[in-house]
Protein backbone atom coordinates (compact mmCIF):
# COMPACT_ATOMS: atom_id res chain seq x y z
CA UNK A 1 0.00 0.00 0.00
CA UNK A 2 1.50 3.43 -0.67
CA UNK A 3 0.67 6.49 1.19
CA UNK A 4 1.36 9.87 0.45
CA UNK A 5 0.88 12.52 3.27
CA UNK A 6 0.23 16.05 2.58
CA UNK A 7 -1.57 19.11 3.13
CA UNK A 8 -5.80 18.45 3.38
CA UNK A 9 -7.73 20.13 0.54
CA UNK A 10 -11.25 21.42 1.35
CA UNK A 11 -12.59 18.57 -0.55
CA UNK A 12 -10.86 16.29 2.11
CA UNK A 13 -13.30 17.50 5.13
CA UNK A 14 -15.67 14.58 3.96
CA UNK A 15 -13.13 11.88 4.67
CA UNK A 16 -11.39 13.35 8.01
CA UNK A 17 -14.91 13.84 9.59
CA UNK A 18 -15.94 10.28 8.89
CA UNK A 19 -11.63 9.39 10.24
CA UNK A 20 -12.40 11.62 13.21
CA UNK A 21 -15.14 9.79 14.19
CA UNK A 22 -13.69 6.29 13.52
CA UNK A 23 -10.39 7.32 15.41
CA UNK A 24 -12.22 8.74 18.85
CA UNK A 25 -14.53 5.92 19.19
CA UNK A 26 -11.78 3.43 19.04
CA UNK A 27 -8.90 5.00 21.09
CA UNK A 28 -11.16 6.78 23.99
CA UNK A 29 -13.42 3.83 24.11
CA UNK A 30 -13.49 3.31 28.21
CA UNK A 31 -11.02 6.68 28.61
CA UNK A 32 -14.72 9.40 27.36
CA UNK A 33 -17.90 9.12 28.41
CA UNK A 34 -19.73 6.29 25.97
CA UNK A 35 -22.29 8.95 25.69
CA UNK A 36 -19.36 11.59 24.15
CA UNK A 37 -18.38 9.37 21.75
CA UNK A 38 -21.92 8.05 20.81
CA UNK A 39 -22.81 12.44 20.14
CA UNK A 40 -19.99 12.08 18.13
CA UNK A 41 -21.69 13.58 14.43
CA UNK A 42 -19.65 12.86 11.42
CA UNK A 43 -21.77 16.59 9.94
CA UNK A 44 -20.31 18.33 12.57
CA UNK A 45 -17.01 17.08 12.63
CA UNK A 46 -16.97 17.95 8.62
CA UNK A 47 -17.59 21.67 9.08
CA UNK A 48 -14.71 21.77 11.54
CA UNK A 49 -12.44 20.34 9.33
CA UNK A 50 -13.68 22.21 6.44
CA UNK A 51 -13.23 25.30 8.56
CA UNK A 52 -9.73 24.31 10.12
CA UNK A 53 -8.40 23.50 6.15
CA UNK A 54 -9.63 27.13 5.30
CA UNK A 55 -8.03 29.08 8.00
CA UNK A 56 -5.09 27.11 9.05
CA UNK A 57 -3.89 29.76 11.56
CA UNK A 58 -6.95 28.48 13.82
CA UNK A 59 -5.69 26.77 16.71
CA UNK A 60 -5.93 23.66 14.78
CA UNK A 61 -2.85 24.91 12.23
CA UNK A 62 -2.17 23.34 9.06
CA UNK A 63 -4.28 20.23 8.94
CA UNK A 64 -2.76 17.01 7.03
CA UNK A 65 -3.71 13.79 5.54
CA UNK A 66 -1.97 10.48 4.87
CA UNK A 67 -3.71 9.19 1.74
CA UNK A 68 -3.28 5.27 1.34
CA UNK A 69 -4.07 4.74 -2.41
CA UNK A 70 -7.90 2.82 -2.90
CA UNK A 71 -8.36 3.09 1.05
CA UNK A 72 -8.17 6.98 0.57
CA UNK A 73 -7.95 8.70 4.14
CA UNK A 74 -5.68 6.45 6.49
CA UNK A 75 -5.06 9.03 8.77
CA UNK A 76 -4.84 12.48 9.27
CA UNK A 77 -3.93 15.62 11.74
CA UNK A 78 -2.66 19.05 12.13
CA UNK A 79 0.03 20.85 13.62
CA UNK A 80 0.08 24.95 14.77
CA UNK A 81 3.52 26.72 14.03
CA UNK A 82 2.58 29.41 16.35
CA UNK A 83 2.19 26.78 19.45
CA UNK A 84 5.25 24.23 18.33
CA UNK A 85 2.59 21.84 18.47
CA UNK A 86 0.78 19.19 17.23
CA UNK A 87 -2.86 19.52 17.92
CA UNK A 88 -3.90 16.26 16.54
CA UNK A 89 -3.04 12.63 15.34
CA UNK A 90 -5.30 9.94 14.44
CA UNK A 91 -4.81 6.95 12.20
CA UNK A 92 -7.56 4.43 11.05
CA UNK A 93 -8.22 1.52 13.70
CA UNK A 94 -7.89 -0.99 11.00
CA UNK A 95 -4.60 0.34 9.37
CA UNK A 96 -2.54 0.98 12.13
CA UNK A 97 1.10 -0.26 12.34
CA UNK A 98 2.07 0.37 9.24
CA UNK A 99 4.28 3.48 9.60
CA UNK A 100 1.10 5.96 8.67
CA UNK A 101 1.10 7.33 12.16
CA UNK A 102 5.11 8.13 11.73
CA UNK A 103 4.58 9.48 8.45
CA UNK A 104 2.37 12.03 9.93
CA UNK A 105 4.31 12.55 12.74
CA UNK A 106 7.56 13.26 11.07
CA UNK A 107 6.03 15.30 7.63
CA UNK A 108 4.37 17.71 10.75
CA UNK A 109 7.35 17.90 13.02
CA UNK A 110 9.23 19.21 9.71
CA UNK A 111 6.13 21.64 9.44
CA UNK A 112 6.88 22.78 12.70
CA UNK A 113 10.54 23.66 12.18
CA UNK A 114 11.40 23.28 16.00
CA UNK A 115 10.75 21.70 18.75
CA UNK A 116 7.24 19.73 19.29
CA UNK A 117 4.87 19.29 22.16
CA UNK A 118 2.08 17.36 21.86
CA UNK A 119 -0.72 16.32 24.38
CA UNK A 120 -1.83 12.78 25.37
CA UNK A 121 -4.95 11.43 27.54
CA UNK A 122 -4.05 9.61 30.61
CA UNK A 123 -4.56 6.15 29.24
CA UNK A 124 -4.26 6.44 25.90
CA UNK A 125 -2.22 3.70 24.29
CA UNK A 126 -0.61 6.05 21.89
CA UNK A 127 1.28 7.17 24.71
CA UNK A 128 3.53 4.39 23.37
CA UNK A 129 3.74 5.32 20.34
CA UNK A 130 5.21 8.46 21.12
CA UNK A 131 7.28 7.46 23.56
CA UNK A 132 8.65 5.29 20.95
CA UNK A 133 9.41 8.06 18.55
CA UNK A 134 11.52 9.68 21.44
CA UNK A 135 9.13 12.04 23.11
CA UNK A 136 9.45 12.67 26.47
CA UNK A 137 6.59 12.80 29.15
CA UNK A 138 6.95 15.72 30.53
CA UNK A 139 4.27 18.16 32.34
CA UNK A 140 0.83 16.72 33.43
CA UNK A 141 -2.15 18.88 33.37
CA UNK A 142 -6.43 18.37 34.06
CA UNK A 143 -8.54 19.95 31.11
CA UNK A 144 -12.19 20.46 32.42
CA UNK A 145 -14.39 18.44 29.46
CA UNK A 146 -18.16 17.16 29.35
CA UNK A 147 -18.41 18.24 32.54
CA UNK A 148 -14.89 16.08 33.59
CA UNK A 149 -11.77 16.60 34.44
CA UNK A 150 -9.32 14.58 31.91
CA UNK A 151 -5.64 14.29 33.19
CA UNK A 152 -3.15 14.44 30.11
CA UNK A 153 0.40 14.50 29.99
CA UNK A 154 2.20 17.31 27.79
CA UNK A 155 5.12 15.17 25.34
CA UNK A 156 8.08 16.96 24.24
CA UNK A 157 10.61 16.57 21.14
CA UNK A 158 13.80 18.71 20.28
CA UNK A 159 13.81 20.09 16.57
CA UNK A 160 13.46 17.25 14.23
CA UNK A 161 16.10 18.98 11.57
CA UNK A 162 16.33 17.93 8.28
CA UNK A 163 13.51 16.94 5.45
CA UNK A 164 11.38 14.20 7.02
CA UNK A 165 12.58 10.59 5.25
CA UNK A 166 9.61 10.29 2.28
CA UNK A 167 6.54 11.40 2.27
CA UNK A 168 5.48 8.74 -0.09
CA UNK A 169 6.05 5.07 0.32
CA UNK A 170 5.82 1.88 -1.19
CA UNK A 171 3.78 -1.07 0.40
Amino acid sequence: MGVTVRPAREDDAEAIAGAHVETWRDAYAGLLPQEVLDGLSRRRQMRRWRRAIRNPETELGQVFVAEAGADGIAGFGSASREAGEITTLYVRPGVQRRGIGRMLFRRMAEFLEGPVVLWVLDGNPAAGFYERLGGRPGVHATVNRWGMELGRTRYCWPAISGRARSTTRSG
